[in-house]
C-alpha cells in the first residue's frame, strides 16, 4: 500500500468509528432521557447529524481532489446543449 491508501483507510476508519461511537452516545442520549413528559426522539437530533456529516465529508477529506479538471480551470461551463 502506498501512503495515499493508508491515509485514505485511516481516514475511512476514523469516520467509521466516529459514527459509531456517535449512533451509540445518541442510543444512550434516547433511553436516559429524564424527562419522560417529552421524550427525545431521532427528529431532535437532525442538526447534529448534518453537521457530523459535513465534519467527516468535507472537512475530514479537505485537500483530497476528487475531480480531473485541471487545476487552472476557473469555471466549469453548465449551459446546456441547445435542442436539436
Amino acid at each position: 500500500m502506498n501512503a495515499h491508501s493508508d491515509e485514505s483507510q485511516a481516514r475511512q476508519q476514523y469516520a467509521d468509528e466516529l459514527m459509531r461511537r456517535y449512533l451509540e452516545l445518541r442510543r444512550w442520549a434516547v433511553e436516559h432521557w429524564p424527562n419522560t413528559a417529552q421524550p427525545l426522539q431521532a427528529a431532535d437530533f437532525i442538526a447534529t447529524d448534518r453537521e457530523l456529516q459535513l465534519l467527516l465529508g468535507a472537512r475530514l477529506h479537505a485537500g483530497k481532489q476528487e475531480d480531473q479538471r485541471p487545476a487552472s480551470a476557473q469555471y466549469e461551463d453548465v449551459t446546456p446543449m441547445p435542442w436539436p
